[in-house]
């Protein structure tokens, strides 16, 4: 009767042969994560806002607001301005440090319709002081992770959001110029 061998190859080749084939197993693993195709965008990129906040200031019909510096670690990442018909709108929206979200927001359209429009922070607050004008707080009636600030004008809503506590909203909303 003839004995067949069962299972691996015990022989140093064998082991050889299993050795070889873990240290490709490991190299190809190394090459596809550290030579492999990234993904090189930002998913925000930064985008320059003068050029837009101009054209802006030239065309609405209200006075338009924007920082005329951005605190360090803020960065914008967009900008809109449309109009048509009469009704105009315009916003800038920033990065904070690379994790929360700020925006100014105007438009000619009716407060609620912009606040809701805008961000999920819909449930009216307090009022608050920025600088010597009242605006009213929202939340978004949850956790407290979006926040608003709102001024209603004759022509124009006004609304700064984000992912940042009111007072970041209020210092922010400080920091805002209807002109250069």
């Amino acid at each position: 009767m003839s004995e067949t061998r069962r299972g691996y190859d015990r022989s140093g080749n064998g082991l050889v042969g299993a050795l070889l084939a873990a240290l490709l197993l490991i190299a190809a693993m190394f090459v596809l994560t550290r030579f492999g195709q990234r993904d090189q965008t930002d998913p925000a990129p930064t985008v320059g806002y003068t050029q837009e906040l101009t054209a802006a200031r030239e065309d609405a019909p209200f006075e338009v607001l924007a920082p005329t510096q951005l605190p360090p670690g803020w960065r914008a990442t967009t900008v809109e301005a449309e109009g048509s018909g009469g009704a105009y709108s315009w916003h800038l929206g920033l990065l904070v440090e690379d994790r929360d979200y700020v925006a100014v927001d105007q438009g000619t359209q009716d407060a609620s319709d912009l606040i809701a429009q805008v961000t999920p922070a819909t449930y009216p607050g307090e009022h608050v002081d920025v600088g010597r004008v009242r605006w009213q707080a929202f939340g978004d009636g949850g956790d407290g992770d979006d926040n608003a600030l709102v001024l209603r004008g004759a022509d124009v809503t006004s609304v700064v959001s984000g992912t940042v506590s009111v007072d970041v909203l209020i210092g922010f909303a400080e920091s805002l110029q209807s002109s250069e």
